[in-house]
């Protein structure tokens, strides 16, 4: 009966850990003392990536957080000691000088008597989607400066063109002042010419 009951734990533990591998999401158990009890294949394979080291039960995971995030990691690791469920992103440059976004998770896992003495970590990386709402943002900024030259840089001169052109047909036979007129038209057709090659940079840069 033992023995069955050992080979039942056995296989359910091969089970949960081919699930665990199989999953696109990094995850860890972490003791106390920060120490590594437990991981799956895709955390193994982002230290291999990003840091190029082999990772093995028993090393501590502050090792592997950047300086940058490493207060804040402790901090939230004591919060899921306590019980909570934490929920962070952050940022930093990887060795390759790149800048990586992580959305970490954090669990605390408690034993028989209810006792949190570990916490179960998951992460997942999130750059592609960061890079891609900077570009929509840098996008937005764009087409705010195009609306706006469309608006206001464009309307001032215009209006005075159609000015300068209707004084002219209101006094058709009175050539006095065409030469002042003809002037001016044309400084003004050439700020129109050069706000319109603005927007037209502009709008290549989105």
């Amino acid at each position: 009966m033992r023995e069955k009951n050992s080979k039942n734990l056995q296989e359910t533990l091969q089970l949960l850990e081919a699930i665990q591998d199989s999953t696109t999401v990094a995850n860890l158990v972490v003791g106390t003392d920060f120490s590594i009890i437990s991981y799956n294949r895709r955390f193994r394979e982002f230290l291999l990536k990003y840091w190029s080291h082999e990772v093995s039960v028993g090393e501590i995971s502050t090792n592997f957080v950047h300086p940058d995030n490493l207060e804040d990691f402790k901090r939230e690791f004591a919060m899921a000691l306590d019980g909570k469920i934490i929920r962070s992103e952050h940022n930093f440059t990887t060795q390759n000088g790149k800048t990586m976004w992580i959305a970490v998770e954090y669990h605390p896992v408690k034993d028989l008597r209810n006792t949190g003495n570990k916490v179960a970590l998951s992460f997942r990386n999130v750059t592609r989607e960061r890079l891609y709402e900077k570009k929509i943002t840098a996008q937005n900024k764009k087409l705010k400066e195009v609306a706006f030259v469309s608006a206001h840089q464009l309307r001032g001169p215009i209006t005075s063109l159609l000015g300068l052109t209707n004084l002219l047909s209101e006094r058709p036979d009175d050539w006095s002042d065409t030469e002042l007129y003809i002037k001016k038209i044309k400084e003004l057709s050439s700020k129109i010419d050069g706000e319109i090659r603005s927007l037209v940079d502009k709008t290549e840069e989105i």
